[in-house]
C-alpha cells in the first residue's frame, strides 16, 4: 500500500477530530484549544525547547521542501484534488483536479511559481491529497518534481491525457515557460517490472544520482528506481516483514545522498503500523540495502546536515491510530551507536519534507490537510 493511500486514512481521522475541536494553528504547531486533541502527546522531557517560524502558509498539501540559488526555498504542493474524473484509489475514489502547485519563499515574500498541476483526492474532504510530492531545483530555472498516483497505474488509461502525462511521473519544469515536460514514466515501469497482486505506484522523494540519472522512492511499488532518462531500472526492494505473526510492508517515502556517497532511504511502515519499527535504509547500488538505523515511527522526510540526518515523523503515535496526527522531527544515529532518535521538535501538526538551509530545519506540515499547510523554520542550534 502506498504512503499516500496510508495517509488518507489519517487525514479522515484528522478531519473528524478537527471538526469536532478546536481548529489547529496555522503554526500546524499545537492545538489552538486548552485541550489536546486525540492522539497527540506533550513534547518528551528530553526534548529541546526551540523558537519555531512560520515562513509560509496557506499551503495545499505541502510536501517536500527544496532550496535553490540564493537561499530561494520552493515547496511542493500535492493540492486539494478536484471535482474532475475518479479513479479507483487504494483507499476509496480519488477526483481529479488541476490544484497541485510549487510555491516559492523568497525575501520573505511567497508566491505560487508553478499552478495548474494534476491533483487526486477525495471529492468530499479534499484530504490527504496526491500529487506534486518530490521535488529539486536545478540551476536558477529548472524543477524537477515527482507526482504521485497512489492507485494500479492502468487506472491513469480513465483520466484526460494531460493528466496521465503528469500523474505516476517524473517531471521537469521550466519556471520560464512553465512548461512540464514528463521526464519518466514511473507508473508504468512498477506495473512491468515489479508485479503484485494489487499494483500500486506512487512515486514521492527524489534525489539527484550520478550520470544524469534521478532516483526516486515508489511508496507503492515499495522500490528505489532509478530514471537516466526515461530509462528506468530498479536500484532495491524494500521486502515485507512480520511482528507478531502479521505481514506488513517497508514502505520508502524519501531518499538523500549521504556525506558517503551511500544513498539514505525513508520507512512508512504497513498496516498494522507498529510505532517505533520504521527504518532508514543506507544503499549503494549494485549491493543489497542494509538496516542503518531503527526505532522510527512513519518516516516521511530526510536531510542532511553535513554528517548528521534529521528525520521528519508524520505520526509519533502512527498512522493507524486515529486522532489529529502530530508528527516530529528528529535527529537520527546510525543502530551501531545504539543511540535512540533524538526529539528536536514536536507536536507538529503532519509534518511531512524537511530542508537544512543555514543551520536551521525547514519542515512543512498540514500534509494531510487541503489547506492552511505551513513550512515551519526550526533552528538546529
Amino acid at each position: 500500500m502506498s504512503g499516500a493511500a496510508r495517509a488518507a486514512r489519517a487525514a479522515r481521522a484528522a478531519v473528524a477530530v478537527m471538526a469536532g475541536t478546536a481548529a489547529v494553528s496555522l503554526a500546524g504547531l499545537t492545538p489552538v484549544s486548552p485541550t489536546t486533541p486525540a492522539g497527540a502527546s506533550t513534547p518528551p522531557h528530553h526534548a529541546r525547547a526551540v523558537a519555531r517560524k512560520v515562513v509560509a502558509r496557506g499551503l495545499r498539501g505541502p510536501r517536500d521542501i527544496a532550496f535553490g540559488p540564493h537561499g530561494v526555498m520552493y515547496v511542493a504542493e500535492a493540492g486539494q484534488g478536484g471535482s474532475g474524473t475518479c479513479v479507483a484509489g487504494l483507499d476509496g475514489p480519488s477526483c481529479l483536479g488541476w490544484t497541485g502547485s510549487v510555491t516559492r519563499v523568497r525575501k520573505g515574500r511567497q508566491h505560487r511559481v508553478l499552478t495548474g498541476l494534476a491533483s487526486l483526492s477525495d471529492q468530499h474532504t479534499h484530504a490527504s491529497p496526491i500529487g506534486p510530492s518530490g521535488l529539486a531545483v536545478v540551476g536558477r530555472h529548472t524543477l524537477v518534481l515527482t507526482l504521485g498516483l497512489g492507485a494500479d497505474p492502468r487506472s491513469r488509461g480513465r483520466l484526460p491525457a494531460r493528466a496521465r502525462k503528469q500523474l505516476g511521473r517524473l517531471v521537469s519544469v521550466d519556471l520560464r515557460t512553465t512548461r512540464v515536460r514528463s521526464v519518466a514514466d514511473l507508473a508504468s515501469y512498477e506495473r512491468k517490472a515489479n508485479p503484485v497482486d494489487d499494483p500500486d505506484s506512487d512515486p514521492a522523494g527524489l534525489v539527484k544520482g550520478t550520470h544524469g540519472s534521478w532516483l526516486v522512492a515508489d511508496a507503492g511499488g515499495n522500490d528505489l528506481v532509478r530514471a537516466t532518462g526515461a530509462k528506468v531500472k530498479t536500484v532495491a526492494r524494500f521486502k515485507n516483514r512480520k511482528t507478531g505473526g502479521r505481514a506488513y510492508e517497508s514502505v520508502p517515502t524519501d531518499v538523500v545522498r549521504g556525506p558517503d556517497g551511500a544513498y539514505y532511504v525513508s520507512e512508512l511502515t504497513g498496516y498494522p503500523d507498529p510505532r517505533g519499527k520504521a527504518r532508514i535504509w543506507r544503499v549503494v547500488p549494485g549491493h543489497k540495502p542494509k538496516v542503518w538505523a531503527t526505532g522510527l515511527t512513519d518516516v516521511t522526510g530526510l536531510a542532511w546536515d553535513g554528517r548528521k540526518l534529521y528525520a521528519v515523523q508524520i505520526a509519533d503515535h502512527g498512522l493507524s491510530g486515529g486522532g489529529t496526527p502530530l508528527g516530529s522531527l528528529r535527529r537520527v544515529f546510525p543502530k551501531s551507536a545504539g543511540r535512540a532518535p533524538a526529539v528536536v521538535a514536536a507536536n507538529l501538526f503532519a509534518p511531512y519534507g524537511v530542508a537544512i538551509h543555514h543551520g536551521a530545519a525547514y519542515v512543512s506540515t498540514g500534509a494531510v490537510a487541503a489547506t492552511d499547510g505551513t513550512v515551519v523554520k526550526i533552528p538546529l542550534g
